[in-house]
This record gives C-alpha cells, structure tokens and sequence, in this order.
C-alpha cells in the first residue's frame, strides 16, 4: 500500500518532490562563507565534539541505544558545523537516533512500513540520524522531509564546503546516498501547502523543527493529530521559552489538550526538546 501511495505522489529514483514558487529559495538563500579557512570549520568541530549533554547520557542509558560517535561527527562536519553567534550544538542527532531506535524495538511485531515526517531539513542532519535508525533496526519505512530549500539547486551553505564553490544538497550528501536513496524523500515548499500532499494513513513518527510560531506549529500538529496511534511520537525542537514563546504554548497546549505524555530534555541554555508520546 505504502509503495503505491508513493508511486503516486514520487518519482521513487529521484527521492525529491517540490513546489517551486519561491525564487527567493534559489538565489543563495544562506550566507556563503567561501572565504573562512578549512581550519576554522575544524576547529569548531572539534569544539562541538567535546559538548556532550548529561540529559542525553542518561536518556541514551536508559533507552539502551546510542548512535555511533564516529559516525554521527563526520555527519555533524557537513552538516551542523557553521559560523553563527550561538553555540554549535547537535545533540538532537544523538536523541532522534535513541528515540527512534526504542520506539522500532517497542513495535518491532508491526509488520507495516514506518512513516517518519520531518519539518526543517536545513542540510539534512536529522533525517540521516533518523535514517540510520531505521537501516539499523531493519524496519522498511521512509522519512519525508520538508523544507523551502530546493535540493538540486547548487548553493552556499556557510560550512566546510563553501571555499569549494556552490553545491546542491544531493552532493553535500553524496557520501550518504544509500541511506538518503533507501529511507528519505525530501520535498520542498512551504509546508502549509505541501504537508496536505502527503496522504499517508498514518505518521509513526515525527521530528517538527520548522516554522517557530504557534501558528505554524499547531497547524504542523494538525496534520499529524489525526494520523497516530497510542505510542505514536513527536519531537519538538527548540523548546525554548526565552526565545519561542509561541512554539511553547503550542507544544504545551498539544501535550494538555490532545493527550500526549512528555518528556523534556535541555542540552543547553538555547535548546531543549519535548519527547511527545501518545497515550
């Protein structure tokens, strides 16, 4: 069922579906840093390699599975380590990876595909975190992934790679092509155009980091609420009251209103998560 729904929607080989009205998203919508030395990216990778998170030890303890370190590092140099005000901080991959990692071994007897959905791709971090959970738990299942970003479109990203010249998202991940080709579907646009695109009868899964306003949350929620089971999981990023007032009282009033037991896990000062399951 799942492969006829797809093949309705998707070119399945191109692992990519768009809605192209925004020229805005193709015109280096990211400040390139071309100019800033290799070393520089390094040195902040090995910065960012040192910045574990207790909250995250213990939920990796707990649960009983870990990402692998090398792996999720390497990833973390393409795809995490820029140059920004704040500190670089990708502990979210380590608890995606755990989460998800439980959530397959607690329905390991589900015979059906899993859906995973993801708002906010940005470069594609959490979706191959997600992914590698899945290829590792042996479940069939896929991961679409929403953002305004086009995929094939060679930009700027303010990483390693810029110095280099322009590159598509497809390239920045080449080394990751089989997990990308095997689990994940990205899919630009605006999501409240696109999310109603996507009729699948159920969303095992999902990881929303997009648009931070109540607004946008609540109605991402909206397309999800109707679609799981008790279990069923939603991580939000950024739960930060200081600065996302709106994605707090969304998430709050979604874990209140709509039963839904939560978890919250703080890594640092400007990041926090709320584990959402359904009860």
């Amino acid at each position: 069922m799942l492969k006829k729904l797809l093949n309705k929607f998707y070119n399945i080989s191109s692992v990519y579906f768009f809605q192209k009205s925004q020229n805005q998203w193709y015109e280096d919508p990211i400040k390139p840093n071309k100019r800033v030395d290799k070393g520089y990216f390094i040195s902040l990778h090995q910065k960012a390699k040192r910045n574990t998170n207790a909250e995250i030890n213990n939920l990796e303890t707990q649960i009983g599975y870990s990402i692998d370190q090398k792996w999720l590092h390497e990833l973390a140099l393409i795809t995490q380590i820029t140059k920004k005000d704040s500190e670089i901080n990708y502990q979210h991959g380590r608890l995606l990876y755990s989460v998800l990692k439980n959530y397959l071994d607690l329905h390991r007897n589900n015979q059906y595909p899993i859906n995973i959905l993801e708002t906010g791709t940005a470069r594609g971090f959490s979706a191959l975190c997600m992914a590698k959970a899945l290829n590792e738990g042996g479940k069939i299942g896929r991961i679409f992934s929403f953002d305004v970003l086009p995929h094939f479109t060679p930009m700027y990203w303010n990483n390693i790679t810029d110095m280099d010249g322009k590159l598509d998202r497809k390239s920045l991940l080449s080394k990751w092509e089989d997990l990308i080709n095997k689990y994940i579907i990205f899919i630009q646009g605006n999501t409240k155009i696109m999310l109603g695109r996507i009729q699948l009868p159920r969303i095992n899964f999902a990881f929303l980091d997009g648009a931070h306003t109540y607004e946008d949350v609540m109605f991402e929620f909206g397309e999800i609420k109707n679609r799981q089971m008790k279990g069923d999981v939603i991580v939000f990023d950024d739960y930060n009251p200081y600065q996302f007032k709106g994605l707090v009282k969304a998430v709050d009033q979604i874990c209140e209103e709509y039963n839904y037991q939560r978890k919250n896990i703080v890594t640092n000062s400007d990041r926090g998560y709320v584990i959402a399951s359904k009860k």
